[in-house]
């Protein structure tokens, strides 16, 4: 009976900390990236992936809580004509949990609030 209780609760307890309560040191959820923005500065946001293919852009969405940016991963042109390099997506998919590196981006001619323009993203 102990060694049943103690499964349970090894169980019950990974279940807690997976998906986005379970969120990996050194990274923001979107939500306290949004609430405390930090523009055009390299930060790792954690979230789950949501309308990967769906949108007219090579971007998806990236949410936590009720919150959600717009993570592009290729077609990144800065203000001044500099490209940025596109970003592997291999492997992703709708529902999974990723951590992106990359930059909140300040509105300007070929961004809109709440862009975030990765470097990388990991599962």
């Amino acid at each position: 009976m102990l060694t049943f209780l103690a499964l349970i609760s090894t169980i019950l307890i990974l279940s807690c900390t997976s998906g986005e309560t379970g969120k990996p040191e050194g990274t923001l959820s979107v939500s306290e990236l949004l609430q405390n923005p930090v523009y055009d500065t390299e930060v790792k946001v954690f979230g789950k992936v949501s309308l990967l293919g769906q949108l007219n852009c090579p971007c998806f969405e990236l949410s936590s809580g009720r919150d959600k940016v717009q993570v592009w991963y290729d077609l990144m042109v800065e203000d001044d004509g500099t490209e940025r390099p596109a970003v592997s997506i291999e492997g992703i998919k709708n529902g999974d949990y990723v951590i992106v590196t990359g930059e909140l981006k300040t509105e300007g001619t070929h961004t809109v609030l709440n862009d975030f323009w990765a470097s990388s993203i990991k599962k």
